[in-house]
């Protein structure tokens, strides 16, 4: 199946990781480059094709769901961080991976979204998405994927929150506990207006190959 062909039940399995009023877009990387505002452009100045590639997908996808809440198309630069600067009052995140850009906005608090390849981890790579007990209290079977799940739903978190508190943080600070069709992330420490203990509630869906997380704050 093409990536175009793609998209349509990829749009309705991101929708339903979000509440109602979130609009959500979809676009193949490998679309013809459609230019960019000059305030978005600078973003990917002397960047690789590839990264180009993904930046202009990812934008096009945001103004998609932008044009789908009523608001006109407007540049989506990035900051010095490197973060999309959204439209005043307007919840957004953009991810993208495995030959796809998604993007979810809405009227209101922050959100985050990540795509993964829905495939296993290497094992090397395990302690250093999950901590020890995070690793023990996984189901057995399927490690490599379960991780995958972990590191989407630590992703997604990261995104969400950084709106709010514009706090860098590694994986170890969040404790996840995958659950049927979800995940619940712990904060292992205080970080902005989110104390010691504070739960993120997501969700997690597949589609095709694609692993999908979304949280709404």
């Amino acid at each position: 199946m093409a990536a175009a062909d793609r998209i349509v039940p990829l749009e309705a399995t991101l929708a339903a990781l979000f509440p109602p009023g979130t609009a959500v877009a979809a676009e193949p990387i490998r679309a013809p480059d459609r230019g960019l505002p000059a305030a978005e452009a600078a973003a990917v100045a002397g960047a690789s094709p590839a990264r180009r590639a993904e930046f202009v997908a990812g934008r096009a996808a945001a103004r998609r769901a932008l044009a789908a809440l009523g608001l006109p198309p407007v540049a989506i630069p990035a900051g010095t961080d490197r973060a999309p600067l959204w439209p005043a009052g307007v919840g957004g995140s953009i991810a993208h991976g495995a030959g796809v850009a998604v993007a979810a906005a809405r009227l209101g608090p922050p959100l985050g979204l990540d795509v993964e390849e829905n495939a296993p981890l290497e094992a090397d790579l395990w302690p250093e998405i999950c901590g020890p007990d995070e690793l023990a209290a996984l189901p057995p079977g399927d490690t490599g994927l379960r991780v995958r799940r972990v590191f989407a739903a630590k992703e997604a978190v990261y995104k969400a929150q950084y709106p709010l508190t514009g706090r860098l943080f590694g994986f170890e600070l969040l404790e996840v506990t995958l659950r049927p069709g979800g995940f619940a992330a712990r904060l292992r420490e205080g970080v902005g207006p989110f104390a010691r203990g504070h739960v993120f509630p997501g969700r997690l869906a597949e589609a095709g190959r694609l692993l999908l997380a979304g949280v709404a704050l």
